[in-house]
């Protein structure tokens, strides 16, 4: 947690607890859907085969971690009728998505899934108009996810033996900043009391930092289930992703060498590997950009 966030929450603490200035503050709280947007080109593409194994298409594929579920809890303080400041938390849940694939009737084939779920911190500031019955208000905040991770499922299944398999990786992001813009219209029943609906542009893309496989699991063709990290090696099991690949990174093109993507895409540094140490690989970045629309109650203290 950075001490940005932990000021701030201080602060609002300190806002909420003074009673010259509660008699000014709200709090609100409601859920929202949210729709990715300005979608970017994952990393593994979706490559289809026919009867013979021969690759017949390879498309790329586009998509954002940003869909998902919103729930949450906020509070704030209008320093004049028109003018505030605020601090949303949220929960997210992203909802699931394809993430590529490799899909053949004869051979290996694999199909990728990835879904997102976050805690972030909203300071925002708040604009709106004079009290009435209908109050527009817009808010503009940074946005900083301070918990969760990204979830990677692969299912596997090989037509030769029979055999299927079912991993998860999680990756942990890096620290990184994002920003959310909101416009809303609120009734409000009384001078205490209005529900809330607005629309948020929610802008966030995060580093990668560390990974780690928590499921892989074979089940053979006779329905034996294989835990293959009970004997896996750190470097099979873990990775953290560097900004600059070098010749004393945990790496080698030899890992890459089936990778389903152009030989111009394969990373060419050659490393000295360790099986007792993560894996490096370059850091990417995933792309959390959503449109949400949010509906919920406000209680003002008047």
């Amino acid at each position: 947690m950075s001490k940005f966030y932990v000021t701030l929450v201080t602060f609002f603490f300190l806002v909420f607890t003074n009673q010259n200035l509660f008699a000014q503050g709200y709090i609100r709280g409601g859920a929202g859907i949210g729709i990715g947007t300005v979608q970017d080109a994952f990393a593994i593409p979706a490559i289809q085969r026919d009867s013979s194994n021969t690759i017949i298409s390879q498309s790329v594929v586009f998509g954002t971690f940003g869909s998902g579920a919103r729930f949450s809890l906020a509070g704030g303080y209008m320093i004049t009728d028109y003018f505030g400041v605020e601090l949303e938390i949220y929960y997210m849940q992203g909802f699931r998505q394809a993430y590529g694939s490799d899909l053949s009737p004869i051979d290996d084939t694999y199909d990728r899934k990835g879904y997102t779920y976050q805690i972030r911190a909203t300071p925002s500031l708040v604009v709106q108009a004079p009290d009435g019955k209908f109050q527009p208000y817009a808010r503009f905040g940074v946005l900083i996810p301070f918990f969760g991770q990204t979830i990677l499922e692969e299912e596997s299944y090989n037509a030769a033996t029979g055999q299927s398999k079912s991993r998860q990786l999680n990756v942990n992001g890096k620290f990184s900043l994002g920003f959310e813009s909101s416009i809303g219209l609120q009734y409000n029943f009384n001078e205490n009391l209005g529900i809330y609906l607005h629309a948020t542009y929610t802008g966030l893309r995060i580093r990668s930092d560390r990974a780690e496989v928590t499921k892989d699991l074979t089940t053979k063709s006779d329905g034996t289930v294989v835990d293959n990290l009970e004997n896996a090696s750190t470097i099979s099991k873990f990775t953290e992703f560097q900004d600059v690949m070098t010749q004393e990174s945990n790496f080698s093109p030899l890992l890459a060498a089936f990778a389903p993507v152009p030989e111009e895409m394969v990373i060419k540094i050659e490393g000295t590997l360790d099986f007792d140490k993560p894996l490096n690989l370059p850091t990417q970045t995933s792309n959390f950009n959503a449109i949400t629309l949010s509906l919920g109650v406000k209680y003002t203290f008047k």
